[in-house]
């Protein structure tokens, strides 16, 4: 038996729970003929181009991780979440949501798993906190998916609102994964370049900054967050947040960080590969990252199946460069120390 004889672990893997996919359609733009007939509400809270809901089943994703030799997924709910939803919604939705992705995990446990979802934690500030409860100590959730964004400000994870959220967070040592949401800006820039396609990596970027700077890490060190899309932009402006910020805290009478904290803190988020392999980024990826939080993701169903077809064989060929302790370690043996679960099954 080699060591990638077990299969990958995808941790950036979607579905669609019934009850949040029957909650998002009054929402979705493909339930409108013409863009004169959607609501204002609605067009206000959808990234350029809209979206509208991918086609998901159990067996689309087992028919995934056959051909892609993907033997565990960790499923979470993606972009836009709750945030469309009044609290009468998205309160029982999240239940709704958590319970079905335990039975789900419980029908194969080697094979499923699930990060929770939780309402929003701006406006329904106690009701996220009682989820994450509910759904890490009861329901067992392998962790706990947050949205880089919630509501309509410009409040990112690094927000003072978000301190209870983090606390239960940390006092549970959880696994968190972090999904881009919409840009705080809707405005269409161009209607060729929805929102997933630009600024959804600027969004994880930005994300990941403020839970810097606001000390969000370093107070709630417990926490293994997952950042999704390898980083988005963040990889690539590190050595420039990093050197730059040190000078406007200062300013700014904030407590001090150097450079080399800054980087610290930025190579200690956990990355996955989703629609971000190849061999032009993971060079640069495994080197920034510390050792050991490089993960495999692919993204289904939300991109096409053709670009993510297109990402994960980048990645095979890539991997062909490498040692099998290597491989096994991007494809398995990094996430299997965050799902220790995995080990037994």
């Amino acid at each position: 038996m080699t060591l990638t004889s077990t299969g990958r672990i995808d941790v950036h893997h979607h579905y669609l729970p019934p009850a949040y996919f029957d909650g998002l359609q009054p929402h979705s733009l493909c339930s409108y003929t013409s863009l004169s007939d959607i609501p204002a509400a609605i067009k206000d809270t959808h990234p350029p181009g809209g979206f509208n809901n991918p086609n998901w089943s159990p067996s689309i994703s087992t028919e995934f991780m056959a051909a892609h030799g993907i033997a565990t997924v960790i499923f979470s709910v993606s972009t836009p979440g709750l945030d469309v939803m009044t609290a009468e919604q998205s309160v029982p939705i999240s239940r709704q949501c958590n319970e079905y992705g335990a039975q789900l995990r419980d029908s194969d446990p080697s094979r499923f798993g699930f990060f929770a979802m939780i309402p929003d934690p701006i406006e329904y500030p106690q009701a996220a906190v009682d989820e994450i409860a509910y759904s890490l100590d009861h329901l067992k959730a392998d962790g706990v998916c947050l949205l880089t964004r919630y509501g309509k400000g410009n409040a990112y994870l690094g927000h003072e609102e978000y301190r209870p959220l983090w606390d239960a967070l940390d006092a549970r040592n959880a696994v968190v994964f972090i999904h881009p949401s919409n840009p705080a800006d809707l405005n269409i820039i161009n209607p060729a370049l929805p929102a997933p396609i630009i600024d959804y990596p600027h969004e994880t970027c930005r994300a990941a900054v403020d839970m810097v700077v606001s000390n969000t890490l370093s107070s709630h060190p417990n926490c293994k967050i997952i950042l999704s899309h390898s980083g988005g932009t963040l990889p690539y402006l590190a050595l420039r947040v990093a050197s730059i910020l040190p000078f406007i805290l200062k300013g700014m009478r904030l407590p001090p960080k150097s450079t080399e904290e800054i980087l610290d803190e930025l190579k200690n988020f956990y990355y996955d590969v989703a629609l971000g392999s190849g061999d032009l980024v993971l060079p640069f990826l495994t080197k920034f990252a510390k050792p050991g939080h490089v993960l495999f993701g692919s993204d289904l169903p939300y991109a096409p199946r053709p670009t993510i077809d297109f990402f994960t064989g980048n990645l095979d060929e890539y991997e062909k460069g490498l040692s099998e302790e290597e491989r096994f370690a991007i494809d398995r043996g990094n996430a299997l120390e965050l799902f220790p679960r995995l080990q037994e099954s």
